[in-house]
């Protein structure tokens, strides 16, 4: 009979002792695990970027940039340049009517100015470094000369084509090296367009011909949307 108390006692020691050890690992565990770790953010080397943007050539832009950090995580963008409007490749040909005026927009300089915030949300790393979120707003002015080719009007008249966009842009920013960046972006938005142009008339009035300018206004809203690259060389 004492042996078996002795044994049931023995029994009971064990199961306790197990239990508690067993207890003693859970909490140890637990105490060593860490759900949100902390990342070591990735430093820039740069703090601020010169760009241009060689693809807006084809849309008449000579687009300049600059971007400077503001903070680990945010930076300002602005971007300047002059524009040239109605550029062609070749030759340009008009068909002269013997009776009738040929208007042309002859090319003229505008110019161009925006600016941008920008956030970089990623752990890992800092302003001026991979994805950003970004809203823009961006003035774009183009210019243009309206001549009559066929010498029916003389003179010449100066038309104009704005554009007011507002964009929210999604981007990344690479580093191709140690000072040279690859600023590749997209996005959409809202903008207010406006136009100014002109047409020759001759007229015939039942007793002479009467040539003058028409001029033709239009403005709208409209939605716009907004994709490009940027070469950057960035330093301290």
């Amino acid at each position: 009979m004492s042996i078996i108390k002795l044994f049931s006692v023995s029994l009971i020691f064990l199961i306790s002792f197990g239990s508690m050890a067993q207890n003693e690992v859970i909490i140890i565990d637990r105490k060593n695990y860490k759900k949100d770790r902390n990342r070591d953010i990735r430093l820039n080397d740069n703090t601020q970027i010169v760009k241009f943007a060689p693809i807006n050539l084809l849309a008449g832009e000579i687009n300049f940039g600059y971007e400077r950090q503001l903070s680990q995580k945010s930076s300002l963008d602005f971007e300047i340049g002059p524009t040239l409007s109605n550029l062609r490749t070749g030759f340009n040909n008009h068909f002269i009517d013997p009776f009738q005026p040929v208007t042309v927009a002859k090319s003229a300089l505008g110019f161009l100015i925006g600016a941008s915030f920008r956030y970089y949300p990623l752990d890992e790393t800092e302003a001026l470094n991979r994805f950003y979120v970004s809203p823009v707003l961006k003035y774009k002015l183009m210019n243009s000369r309206f001549e009559d080719v066929s010498g029916f009007v003389d003179g010449t008249r100066r038309g104009s084509f704005s554009r007011l966009n507002f964009y929210f842009n999604f981007g990344y920013q690479f580093w191709l090296s140690k000072s040279f960046s690859l600023d590749v972006f997209g996005g959409f938005g809202l903008g207010f367009h406006s136009e100014i142009a002109y047409t020759a008339n001759h007229i015939f009035t039942g007793d002479d011909w009467l040539s003058s300018w028409e001029e033709r206004t239009h403005s709208q809203g409209v939605l716009v949307g907004n994709v490009g690259l940027k070469l950057g060389i960035g330093s301290k």
